[in-house]
């Protein structure tokens, strides 16, 4: 397994590109980025929430904090692979995420049962207590490439294509599938930072007309839901 950080302080700023943009974006990247030790990457999501979806419920309503659970891997995991367990909180526009790591089929008995281990492990048991019932809400997938900056290596931009979500299976180890996200060709791009954003990467954004917005792919993919199940009663209903 490689070498992984456990905790992370940043901003993150997001951006829906068109298919224009993105390839603007990337060709300029590379006088002043670098990929990352992931690379290319698949990356394959559970969300955990309530029953009723209070997390994702809250979150959307842009409270100053907000936390979610997640259990992610990078690719299609066997029983034996790498998987993180999660807690994502975000307050006053920082992002803090914490997390550990264990086999794929150990990580889903810790979220039903969790064991002993250090403070993020404590931390995630906490969690589990303080919203009872938690348990799979959402899978999701995408496809993942990274750049780190080359002055700045805390830098992190990301493009993320082919975001898939599904509610039936919620398991992580059956091949990607589900409702895409974005329109084609689409793109979300992350720029992951702590501090302003550098003046090389600030004028390549307004020359591209790329604007920050406020998304998350759990949020998105639930109102997507709400949508779906939605026009799914009233086709019922007019049946």
């Amino acid at each position: 397994m490689k070498r992984y950080t456990s905790t992370f302080e940043r901003c993150e700023k997001k951006y829906i590109l068109s298919a224009v943009q993105h390839a603007q974006i990337l060709s300029a990247l590379t006088d002043y980025t670098t990929s990352d030790e992931y690379g290319k990457t698949d990356i394959y999501t559970i969300y955990y929430d309530t029953p009723d979806y209070l997390l994702i419920r809250r979150s959307i309503e842009k409270p100053v904090f907000k936390e979610k659970l997640r259990l992610r891997t990078y690719g299609m995991p066997t029983d034996a692979d790498t998987a993180f367990i999660e807690i994502k909180r975000k307050y006053n526009k920082i992002v803090y995420k914490r997390r550990i790591a264990m086999p794929y089929r150990k990580a889903l008995t810790f979220l039903q049962m969790p064991a002993k281990g250090g403070q993020i492990a404590k931390e995630i048991e906490y969690m589990l207590h303080l919203y009872p019932h938690l348990q799979p809400a959402m899978a999701m997938t995408f496809n993942r490439i990274s750049f780190a900056g080359r002055e700045d290596p805390a830098l992190r931009i990301t493009f993320d294509s082919n975001i898939c979500w599904r509610t039936c299976p919620i398991d992580l180890s059956i091949p990607a599938a589900g409702v895409p996200l974005l329109d084609e060709g689409q793109r979300l791009m992350e720029i992951k930072l702590f501090g302003a954003i550098p003046l090389w990467l600030s004028h390549l954004l307004n020359q591209n007309a790329c604007y920050p917005v406020s998304f998350s792919k759990y949020g998105r993919a639930y109102e997507a839901m709400l949508k779906q199940n939605a026009n799914s009663t009233l086709e019922r209903n007019y049946i």
